[in-house]
């Protein structure tokens, strides 16, 4: 039995287990141990790669005939909903039959399933021996969208890493700022926007930065983007996301990228940093804390590591 409020399911593939890990410990303040598990914390799964699904509790039972009569018993249900059957764990025995047992619960509540509704659709699932009812949420994969942006570069994150390094940076608090001030063609401004942030970008280049405007404008974000020098940027932030440039078109040597550290600290309180290298030393020098980190290593093939920190410094 549980009183929490939300399932959650994830789900990843082995190489990015870290990434995930990561992102859960930022969103839920808890450990990934397993790919299902409850929280008393709202997150849209859409601003996630890895969630699935979540299900917002209303009714859950030991017994299969306890759900029914509780959902029987329920008159709160919105008329022409739909309702699925998820699957939580590989060998669900009851996956099989998830036809036969929704139209079961539909006919308790004497209403016809609309499957195209865009609207509310319900959930049963049964895990560890116990059955759960409530409101499903899925990931909408809207955001693989942005597959199809005007402008990227062979070093362009991925969307999974900048989806983690925007929740990073936010903890899902919406309300935060956040800039990126080596953004690039803005694949973290994409991200951020999506999610629903501000979200600032600047970019040394100035074509780089006017290709960054070109896709957001592409998918109709209105975020700023500056051709600016971090060293330049005077405003504040709640939140700095620094991929320190790397590569054959983005050369930078040690002492440069401490500058763009020190300055990423200058302007604001958190700063969430992707290196190709360990610059943990760095980061000790410039007198920031890392709250969290961890290693990726970016594809299955394992030869390309990339250095994730999350850190914080005092004002």
């Amino acid at each position: 039995m549980t009183n929490r409020k939300f399932i959650y399911n994830v789900n990843y593939s082995e190489y990015e287990q870290t990434l995930c890990a990561i992102e859960k410990r930022a969103l839920f303040n808890s450990d990934l141990k397993e790919k299902v598990f409850f929280s008393d914390i709202e997150v849209d799964p859409s601003a996630s790669s890895y969630i699935k699904n979540r299900l917002s509790l209303l009714h859950h039972a030991s017994k299969y005939e306890d759900l029914l009569m509780k959902i029987k018993q329920d008159e709160t249900f919105e008329s022409g909903f739909n309702i699925k059957y998820i699957k939580l764990v590989s060998g669900d025995p009851y996956a099989q039959k998830r036809n036969s047992l929704c139209k079961e619960i539909i006919a308790l509540r004497s209403e016809t399933p609309d499957y195209e509704s865009k609207g509310l659709v319900y959930g049963v699932t049964h895990f560890q021996d116990q059955w759960y009812f409530g409101v499903l949420t899925k990931n909408s994969r809207a955001w693989r969208v942005h597959d199809n942006r005007p402008y990227t570069y062979s070093n362009s994150l991925k969307m999974n890493m900048a989806k983690v390094l925007i929740n990073l940076a936010g903890k899902g608090d919406l309300s935060k700022t956040i800039v990126d001030p080596c953004c690039g063609a803005g694949t973290v401004l994409l991200e951020g926007c999506f999610a629903g942030y501000a979200m600032t970008g600047a970019d040394i280049s100035w074509k780089t930065a006017k290709n960054a405007r070109e896709n957001l404008a592409h998918f109709g974000y209105d975020a700023p983007v500056y051709h600016q020098a971090i060293q330049d940027i005077s405003a504040e932030f709640d939140c700095s996301v620094v991929d320190l440039p790397y590569g054959l078109y983005s050369q930078t040597t040690p002492e440069e990228q401490q500058d763009i550290i020190r300055n990423a600290k200058r302007i604001s309180r958190r700063v969430v940093v992707i290196s190709s290298q360990d610059i943990s030393a760095v980061l000790c020098a410039e007198k920031l804390k890392v709250v969290d980190s961890c290693q990726y290593i970016k594809s299955i093939n394992r030869r390309f590591t990339r250095y994730i920190y999350v850190c914080e410094h005092d004002v």
